[in-house]
């Protein structure tokens, strides 16, 4: 992560301090003082403004730290291609066509990671053949595991804990953004 950049990316900075303060009061607290922003289909639409708020609860360590990880490392970058504002709309459209998919599915969820997979599908595929991953692989090798990891479970039903779904929907939605905003990108000054 360069400092450089992140310094020049404030939704990026804005959308991790929101995780992270809602996730050390769960943490401080407990998480079910945090439970009222998490979305459920049964508490919908008595509760609409969940289908925002839910993207940015987080309950468990590892689902954080991977989520803001995917943000601060990633979407740094992501929001100095988009600007600010194409950036802010990105995440927004994830986090909300997250919350509606996961209505559709008449199940529950949190997290930011619908948004962490547009972010990370924008970048992996706006450079598909730089060699950023192990091993010197091609980007386009992270987004291509990404859908056969996602398939294969969905097929086999194993790891079900896992919102495969929404991950392929936020996958969509950086891909579409991708080929609308392209050729709009704004030089990166590191």
């Amino acid at each position: 992560m360069e400092w450089n950049v992140l310094k020049k990316s404030p939704m990026t900075i804005a959308f991790f301090s929101i995780c992270a303060v809602i996730f050390l009061y769960g943490k401080v607290t407990t998480s079910e003082n945090i439970r009222f922003l998490a979305l459920s289909y049964e508490q919908f639409p008595q509760n609409w403004f969940t289908l925002l708020s839910h993207g940015f609860v987080h309950v468990e360590w590892y689902h954080f730290l991977i989520n803001m990880f995917l943000l601060l490392y990633i979407g740094s970058w992501v929001e100095q291609l988009l600007g600010k504002i194409k950036f802010l709309v990105l995440v927004v459209v994830c986090i909300l066509s997250g919350g509606l998919t996961l209505v559709l599915l008449s199940t529950a969820g949190i997290g930011f990671s619908v948004a962490g997979m547009a972010i990370l599908f924008y970048y992996h595929l706006t450079f598909p053949w730089e060699k950023e991953l192990f091993f010197n692989l091609p980007n386009f090798v992270l987004p291509l595991a990404i859908v056969v990891i996602s398939i294969v479970a969905l097929t086999f039903g194993v790891m079900s804990s896992v919102g495969h779904i929404p991950h392929l929907v936020g996958a969509m939605i950086g891909i579409v953004f991708l080929i609308f905003f392209r050729k709009q990108h704004y030089p990166i000054k590191s």
